[in-house]
């Protein structure tokens, strides 16, 4: 068989800016990561399993993100959920979820959000900047990019939003040039228990989502191939006898609607 040979891009001079800014985002990353597994190692399987963010894939812009998502009606079936799969938990993960807006709405008026993200209170933090995700018969579809950022650089975005906006980083230039925002705001946010179960070769994700005025818990799996996963899970809930149906809205949705749906 003859092996192709690598592919070469060429960068433009201003690209080289943002491109040497992610190899900076990657390799800090890439440290911080190495420290805390030396602290908290994980198992071979979790670590063989763990998913790079956007700043550790350079030269990936851009990425869809498929998932299936399945609504829970209450806490009963979510721990219903939680004994089935019991024997196959992973890691269970405090989410503390954050949202940014420009000041004008501009990332709304787009269909954008931009999302910082924190791990047990302050042990990791991520940046996300999501499309608005198309969700059709239980399966969601959203183009979106990541970022890691340091968590205690990221708590004083809440208390200064511009402090993001005008981070020295290729999404957040990204956002910036694309939907021309000049200033940011804190939207607020709510809180996710997440967690995850090895399931069918991939990952699900168990949330029970808390707002003021409710909680809301679901099932996301994410997945090149959804249809052919979601009849299997569906399978698997139908035998424990457990309630579903599918989702029709996020949980960003849920929380600037005020909702539970």
């Amino acid at each position: 068989m003859l092996r192709r040979k690598p592919t070469r891009i060429e960068l433009r001079a201003e690209d080289k800016e943002e491109y040497e800014a992610a190899k900076r985002a990657a390799a800090e990353a890439k440290a911080a990561q190495q420290r805390a597994d030396q602290q908290h190692p994980l198992s071979p399987i979790l670590q063989a399993d763990k998913k790079p963010t956007a700043a550790q894939r350079i030269g990936i812009k851009n990425g869809l993100l498929v998932e299936i998502k399945l609504r829970l009606p209450n806490q009963e079936a979510h721990d219903q959920v939680k004994k089935a799969l019991e024997k196959h938990h992973r890691v269970q993960h405090a989410q503390e979820n954050v949202f940014f807006d420009g000041t004008q709405g501009e990332l709304n008026k787009n269909q954008r959000t931009c999302r910082v993200r924190f791990y047990n209170v302050d042990k990791k933090a991520v940046i996300t900047s999501k499309r608005r995700q198309d969700i059709v018969g239980g399966v969601g579809r959203a183009e979106e990019l990541e970022e890691d950022v340091d968590p205690k650089a990221a708590r004083s975005f809440l208390g200064e939003p511009d402090k993001l906006l005008n981070l020295n980083s290729p999404l957040m230039k990204k956002i910036k040039q694309e939907h021309g925002v000049g200033s940011f705001k804190c939207l607020g946010g709510f809180r996710n228990i997440r967690d995850e179960y090895d399931y069918e070769g991939f990952v699900l994700e168990l949330d029970e989502t808390i707002y003021p005025w409710g909680t809301v818990y679901e099932i996301e799996v994410e997945t090149e191939d959804p249809e052919t996963l979601k009849v299997k899970l569906e399978k698997f809930l139908n035998d424990q006898k457990i309630s579903y149906k599918y989702s029709t809205v996020t949980k960003f949705h849920n929380f600037r609607k005020k909702t539970l749906d």
